[in-house]
């Protein structure tokens, strides 16, 4: 009698994941105190007379554009949670292959001597289980898969981000000046032949730390929102969370 037992694809290796970064709440801390000090300097830099801008007053001057994109930060996923339902993804495909390798071994010597109708209808179900096992280890490897490059999308999108955080510098006064000095200037234009330069200069180091920020922000809110859909349709085509247990049958 033919043996019934198929050979399982076996568990890919988990692949060199880096979710090095800083930590969700280091994150935001960081994103939120950039967009605080932009959105300051914002609402000042529009009282200046345009020919001292070195851009044009827009939606990436606004400070709810700033705002808002501190807000979307929040939407980016958890690397580290991604990467940890790869591992889990993958931890259940070996158990399931185990299992089934573990059945055929202990049914493998009834085949020797078991004959029959009975012995045909066992092989048939045996068969079919195997199929089953089969295809569910390619699932759950497939979609680890999935994850594990979404973790690697989504880490690297988070440095990108803290990167532009960083590059608004919080601790160096924007051109060299606080709030309350910029209003300072802003009162003496006309009457203060200084104000004029200083103001300049304060706008072009303004501009350059929003222009980073920005353009951060919106790398990394793709690349999040990128890796979140190709997750969902992956776990769409495969029907689901696969470790996520299902609920009873309708009768």
């Amino acid at each position: 009698m033919t043996r019934p037992d198929r050979p399982l694809r076996l568990v890919g290796e988990a692949g060199p994941v880096d979710v090095a970064g800083p930590t969700r709440a280091a994150l935001f801390g960081a994103v939120d105190t950039a967009v605080g000090v932009l959105t300051t300097h914002l609402t000042r830099w529009a009282a200046l007379p345009p020919r001292w801008r070195g851009i044009p007053a827009g939606p990436d001057t606004d400070p709810a554009t700033v705002r808002r994109a501190g807000a979307e930060a929040r939407e980016l996923p958890d690397p580290a949670a991604l990467a940890a339902q790869a591992e889990a993804l993958r931890e259940a495909a070996t158990q399931v292959r185990r299992q089934h390798v573990d059945t055929a071994e202990d049914l493998g010597p009834l085949w020797d001597t078991w004959a029959g109708p009975s012995a045909d209808a066992v092989q048939k179900r045996v068969s079919a289980l195997a199929r089953s096992a089969h295809g569910l280890v390619g699932e759950l490897g497939d979609t680890a898969d999935v994850f594990e490059v979404a973790a690697a999308t989504v880490a690297a999108a988070v440095r990108d981000l803290a990167a532009g955080a960083a590059a608004v510098r919080p601790a160096d006064p924007v051109g060299g000046l606080h709030p309350a000095q910029v209003d300072a200037l802003l009162a003496a234009v006309g009457a203060d032949p200084s104000a004029e330069s200083r103001l300049r200069a304060w706008a072009a180091d303004l501009e350059e730390r929003l222009r980073v920020f920005l353009a951060a922000a919106a790398r990394s809110r793709a690349a999040g929102r990128e890796a979140g859909a190709r997750v969902r349709e992956r776990l769409a085509a495969g029907g689901g969370d696969p470790l996520r247990p299902s609920g009873p049958r309708s009768p």
